[in-house]
């Protein structure tokens, strides 16, 4: 059942009310493309399709509760005019903010286009080159052990390296008297790093792998790893959506990046020297793999 909602902001009503009423305020419009009359304005069935373009399948119920909210809206545009909030200063930065998105994704859409149909070659290819993710993929049992960086030293390193279960790990800890905080965690393929994975997948029971994480140093211990494989029929349409949202990425930035080549940028103040794709532009392309390939069970 759909929920009808309200958003509340004053400023998103604006916005939208802002950038509706764009076009030719004089221009008249047919009787039959007039929905509702909302003391002097007009509720058009153009503003009720672009709603509607957000929904799979309309019903009349679902028609009747989208034109209902456009009315609601519109009564909230009207009290925000009559309290003129579209005067104040922080609603009309809030208007052009939204204005710039939109424009900006309008912009985006139009010149990326969308992702053309991938080869079966592409998608195999992404198949066997990442066995860890399908045919050999598995589930992960780990014990998990965070300590500050500066504990993390070669002595500790030596020690840990003999290391073979949780409470070996432990007890070498408790013994250099060093601070840590314990876990477990299970941990699906996909929902580790991809550029990590191979590394995961090599792992045996008791083997450790560190991973650093802001001021701390995370052991991740092995205790138990399943294998659960995917066949590649199951794992082609995941594998198709993640290629063609990473290829757009990558045209995006292609796009943006000659777009700023073009022109003339100059910086009057700079909060931090811009850095190159680093480690942690391949944990963002990690995240972008788990949000693509989430419907793997």
């Amino acid at each position: 059942m759909l929920k009808t909602t309200i958003k509340p902001l004053v400023l998103t009503i604006a916005a939208v009310a802002f950038l509706a009423g764009c076009g030719d305020k004089e221009e008249k419009k047919s009787p039959s493309q007039v929905l509702a009359k909302v003391n002097k304005a007009e509720i058009t069935v153009h503003q009720l399709n672009a709603l509607l373009g957000q929904v799979q399948s309309a019903t009349p119920a679902i028609k009747q509760q989208m034109l209902d909210q456009l009315v609601d809206q519109e009564l909230l545009v009207q009290k925000a005019t009559e309290l003129k909030l579209d005067r104040e200063p922080s609603v009309l930065q809030s208007i052009e903010a939204a204005k710039r998105q939109i424009l900006a994704q309008a912009a985006a859409e139009r010149v990326l286009g969308k992702p053309e149909e991938l080869k079966p070659a592409d998608i195999e290819r992404f198949y066997n080159d990442n066995p860890a993710l399908f045919a050999e993929r598995k589930n992960y049992d780990f014990a998990v052990f965070s300590l500050e960086k500066k504990s993390y030293d070669d002595a500790l390193i030596k020690q840990l390296d003999k290391a073979a279960s949780a409470q070996q790990v432990k007890m070498i800890l408790n013994t250099a008297e060093i601070k840590f905080d314990e876990n477990e965690v299970k941990r699906t393929a996909e929902q580790l790093p991809l550029s990590l994975l191979p590394k995961f997948a090599a792992m045996k029971v008791g083997d450790i792998i560190t991973m650093p994480e802001a001021d701390k140093v995370v052991l991740l211990l092995l205790k138990e790893s399943v294998s659960v494989p995917v066949a590649k029929e199951n794992a082609s349409p995941l594998i198709q959506r993640y290629l063609q949202n990473d290829k757009v990425q990558t045209d995006a930035k292609a796009k943006i990046k000659a777009l700023r080549d073009a022109a003339k940028i100059e910086y009057t103040q700079k909060f931090a020297e811009s850095k190159p794709a680093s480690a942690a532009s391949n944990v963002a392309a990690d995240d972008g793999i788990k949000a693509g390939l989430k419907g793997l069970k």
